[in-house]
């Protein structure tokens, strides 16, 4: 480990660090301009004040914007088209997006049973097709097992309309049809913006003279390389950021609650024995539910810039900011004003934090006790909001296997997990915070700049999953898609294991990463059995790096 950047590109800041050695050189902290995210981006790096550019051995960056353009529903539209077969109705589901069905239908191990019919895809060409949406995603139920509807229908739209964007869900190789087509969906919707940011990133660091590889870190806590990055696999990435903090400032055995507070939102996730938790399912964001692998976190709708506003019970704390805290330069109060007038912050005009605060009582109560009673309260409202948070992911993560796991390794530790607290608004909530949890609570290293922190640590996560059906000759790999034909055995056993090494290896060499600690899974064989014999084996087996932390900060 030797010279890294960290930065966390969020919707009011823009967080950068300079680490050397394990050593924390130089911290910054910059206004985001979202309409100039080149100049904000030069002027993180040029806060680092970073004297040998070409020492840097790498710049990993988390950010925001795919997450809010999804949630704020600014993506690009897309027309999805469904291979959905016989089964289950597709309007029991709960669509967010509008589809259209198409005849033709793969079995769940990838043999045709209804071939497509090609009058319907005549049909699809319509001018609106031709004009706007450019964008299709075309997914059919079991396309993971064989992709062959999928990439007929490509080929025929693209023949005909080459400026067409064409995505195809097999190449999120999982089971589960309505979540890797929503998937599918929105990694084509996003990808305009997420490539646009991508461009903008390239040439901020261009400007500087920096040659250092780009990674990007994803919700999974893993990094790769900007260039392989799908765009979908960035959301949460800020949350997962936050725990990473939490590891690199950690014993390598310790279980904690992690709590990030920012401006507009708390993310909250846990670390269970050192390792962070995952989730079994895909992450959710909004209404869309996904492959997307995902540490098992929450974003809830309070922070240090949410606004304040009067009511009549007194006052509301709301789920969104207006822009910096009153006592700041902004135009709404905010907690953040309650805790530099609770003198629990130093940073802020007091006396801007006091007019704020004051904005919301009637004038015959505008005297330091009701002014102090009010900041008090609204504290107790954040604190109370996060706590609950905290109270109803517990039963949550309870449920994930990982965690059932740590509890039958780990039968006697005490369940009360500490809380390590981080992000601009930590130093004001601590205290209160820890008294409402009953736990003890620890404030992060460098906590109004953890998230770049973070980001500087993480190390590439890697999964290779390994789906073989020797009767049928095929193979396929879960987390890119790949499908081809098997050459070996009908019953394999050591050969099926060296199979495994070579896609790794091929996998990595694409990805253009390094990884360290390979954990294989244990194969599965199931006998494939027809009139009294076994014709063949259905053979499921992984391997792994998951998310970790580079080393530790070194204090």
């Amino acid at each position: 480990m030797s010279k890294h950047v960290g930065i966390d590109v969020g919707g009011t800041y823009t967080d950068a660090v300079l680490i050397h050695k394990g050593r924390i050189q130089q911290t910054a902290k910059v206004p985001t301009r979202s309409e100039n995210l080149v100049d904000t981006l030069m002027e993180a790096f040029d806060s680092l004040k970073i004297a040998d550019e070409q020492a840097l051995d790498r710049i990993t960056v988390s950010t925001t914007l795919v997450t809010n353009a999804i949630l704020q529903e600014r993506i690009s539209p897309v027309k999805l088209l469904l291979f959905s077969g016989k089964g289950m109705r597709l309007d029991a589901l709960p669509w967010p997006v509008s589809y259209r069905e198409l005849a033709g239908e793969m079995d769940f191990r990838g043999r045709e049973i209804e071939a497509p019919d090609q009058k319907e895809w005549a049909e699809l060409l319509s001018p609106e097709l031709n004009e706007n949406p450019t964008r299709v995603a075309i997914v059919g139920k079991f396309s993971h097992r064989n992709c062959l509807h999928e990439e007929s229908l490509a080929n025929y739209l693209s023949d005909l309309n080459p400026a067409l964007r064409v995505a195809l869900g097999h190449q999120w190789g999982q089971a589960n049809f309505y979540r890797r087509s929503l998937t599918t969906y929105l990694n084509l919707g996003v990808s305009d913006l997420y490539h646009q940011f991508a461009k903008q990133l390239q040439t901020a660091v261009s400007s500087r003279k920096i040659q250092a590889p780009i990674y990007i870190l994803k919700a999974d806590g893993g990094c790769l390389p900007l260039a392989k990055i799908r765009p979908i696999e960035t959301i949460y990435s800020g949350p997962a950021a936050s725990i990473l903090s939490g590891l690199t400032q950690l014993k390598t055995t310790s279980s904690s609650i992690i709590v990030d507070i920012g401006g507009t939102t708390t993310d909250l996730g846990l670390i269970l024995a050192g390792v962070p938790l995952l989730s079994s399912k895909g992450a959710q964001i909004g209404p869309f539910a996904t492959l997307v692998r995902s540490l098992s976190v929450r974003s809830i709708p309070a922070g240090g810039d949410s606004v304040v506003r009067a009511s009549d019970q007194g006052f509301v704390l709301e789920r969104y900011r207006l822009g910096p805290a009153y006592c700041l330069g902004g135009n709404a109060p905010t907690p953040t004003d309650a805790m530099r007038y609770l003198g629990l912050i130093d940073y802020g005009s007091e006396r801007l934090a006091e007019e704020g605060l004051a904005s919301i009582l009637p004038s015959e109560r505008r005297t330091p006790q009701f002014l102090k009673e009010l900041a008090t309260a609204i504290l107790d409202k954040v604190v109370e909001r996060i706590s609950e948070a905290v109270d109803s992911l517990k039963q949550e993560w309870q449920e994930e296997p990982a965690y059932k796991v740590w509890e039958v390794l780990h039968p006697h530790e005490n369940h009360v997990f500490n809380t390590l607290v981080t992000g601009g608004a930590a130093r004001g909530i601590l205290t209160a915070l820890g008294k409402r949890l009953k736990t003890p609570v620890q404030l992060g290293y460098h906590a109004e700049i953890s998230n770049a922190l973070g980001a500087a640590m993480a190390r590439p996560t890697f999964d290779c999953t390994l789906h073989l059906d020797t009767h049928m000759k095929q193979y396929r790999v879960e987390e890119t898609g790949e499908q081809g034909k098997w050459t070996g055995a009908l019953r394999p056993h050591r050969e099926v294991d060296g199979f495994l090494d070579t896609l790794v290896q091929q996998q990595v060499k694409n990805y253009g990463i390094q990884i360290d600690e390979v954990e294989k899974d244990p194969f599965d064989f199931f006998p494939i059995v027809q009139n009294y014999h076994t014709v063949g084996q259905i053979v499921h087996g992984a391997a792994h790096q998951r998310a970790g932390v580079i080393g530790r900060v070194i204090v």
